[in-house]
Order: structure tokens, then sequence, then C-alpha cells
């Protein structure tokens, strides 16, 4: 799991490569999009997010259930297709403001995969409505 709080954190994703490059975009732009709401007080390299709303890189050993799975706090999870590389994009309600987790699909066991897509079928309204 890498935490994204700052300039530097994206740009070690980059320099040590830890995901591939259109996720690492994402996580980039993202992280622009939470410093432009900010109100620019500060500038982007100074620019620091609080942990509860920090950027979360989820990787392959990484426990996604222990860190995303409460439907109380679950705001959505979606896929995002770039080329042949497929990832989600995970937000989380922390009061009014939200927590992004991004991970590869594919890389985690057969019950976590099958409940992000679940997650993200229902968001793109192919779930189950049925309750």
């Amino acid at each position: 799991m890498k935490v994204i709080q700052c300039v530097n954190d994206i740009e070690a994703l980059k320099a040590y490569r830890r995901a591939p490059q259109p996720l690492i975009q994402a996580i980039e732009q993202d992280f622009i999009d939470l410093y432009e709401a900010s109100g620019k007080e500060t500038s982007l390299p100074a620019f620091f997010l609080p942990y509860d709303q920090a950027l979360i890189l989820l990787e392959k050993e990484d426990d996604v259930m222990a860190q995303v799975d409460d439907p109380f706090t679950l705001e959505y999870v979606e896929r995002h297709h770039h080329g042949d590389m497929t990832f989600y994009r995970i937000a989380k309600r922390w009061g009014h403001e939200f927590q992004l987790f991004y991970t590869l699909v594919g890389i985690h066991d057969e019950a976590t995969e099958q409940w992000l897509l679940e997650q993200a079928d229902w968001n793109e309204g192919r779930g189950d409505f049925y309750v």
C-alpha cells in the first residue's frame, strides 16, 4: 500500500514504477484536483493531504477488503480502462470528504476481485438491484 499525501509521493511512484503510467497519471490528476479545490493557499510542492484524505494505491498483497468494505463509508467503485490496463477507483466517505483508493484489476484474490467487480457493475447500472 502506498500513501500519497504530497507531490513527492507521486514522483516516487513514477521513479520506482510502482504502477502503470496511466494509473499514476490518474492519481496525479486527482491530487491536482484536490489541490485546486483547497484554494491553493500554498504552492503545489508544499501542498500536503491529511491522512484521512490521502490517496491510497492498493497493491497485490494488500487487504483491500479491510480498507474499503464498509457499507456506511463506501461511496462508489469505478472501473477505468486505459488501453490494455484496467484499474478501480474507490471512494470512501470521511464526514464530508472522500478518500480515494486505486488498485489494478486482476492482482487480488478471487473473492476480492469478485467483490470489486460487483461493486463497479452496480455503479455502472448493471448490478442486481433487487434486494
